[in-house]
């Protein structure tokens, strides 16, 4: 018996232990990860997909093959992919971050999806008029790509994206940044709307009756 309540003891250690242990969710990813074996990332604290869009955004212009290019080169960006299960609407996710890549690079970078005009900025004082980005050609290769995924339970309140800035003609990842962000609002199923009531009648108080169609003048008669 006392063999038996050690065993179980254990088991009960084991089994906690393997609860307690980080899940690696990197299974069927399309992104570069560590080699197997490796020690699973920590995400950083985001808070939301804006946020992280922003240091990433930060991050991507101050690479020195980004910044002392000469020519802001050419990038694309498909959107984030997800391999949640079950799948999940990922438009939110991709319209936020599009936007605030578009936003804070456009000095820096053409982008392929790019939605919004280049940003010129007003000449200082001695200074000329400071050119434009070159208008991107619809037939040019881009030069670099915006990789973001994200992971984690369809359940849960909180994901992770993984975001990386890659060059394609080496497929050298110059960054790889891992997030935690809350789920948006816009990828939550909206609640049922509730039915409306009639108001309640007061104590004692007769319904209020149905209203009655006045009755038509006789013909020819008519009212002062």
């Amino acid at each position: 018996m006392g063999q038996l309540a050690r065993n179980l003891t254990l088991a009960g250690v084991v089994l906690a232990v393997v609860a307690c242990a980080p899940v690696d969710d990197t299974i069927g990813s399309r992104l570069a990860q560590p080699p197997p074996g490796a020690p699973l990332r920590k995400p950083i604290e985001a808070g939301d997909i804006a946020i992280v869009g922003q240091d990433v955004a930060h991050d991507i212009v101050n690479l020195p093959a980004i910044a002392d290019a000469p020519v802001p080169p050419l990038v694309q960006f498909t959107g984030v992919t997800s391999i949640i299960a079950p799948p999940i609407d990922t438009d939110p996710y991709t319209e936020l971050l599009r936007d605030r890549l578009l936003l804070l690079t456009r000095e820096k970078l053409r982008f392929v999806e790019r939605t919004l005009p280049p940003l010129v900025i007003a000449p200082k004082k001695g200074k000329g008029k400071k050119a434009p980005p070159p208008v991107v050609d619809a037939d040019s290769d881009p030069d670099y790509q915006v990789l973001a995924e994200l992971r984690g339970r369809a359940d849960d309140d909180f994901y992770k994206i993984q975001i990386q800035f890659v060059d394609i003609h080496t497929s050298e990842v110059l960054f790889d940044g891992l997030y935690r962000i809350r789920k948006e609002a816009s990828d939550q199923s909206p609640e049922p709307p509730e039915e409306a009531q009639p108001p309640a009648a007061l104590d004692g108080a007769a319904p209020p009756a149905a209203p009655t169609e006045a009755a038509p003048s006789p013909a020819g008669s008519s009212t002062l």
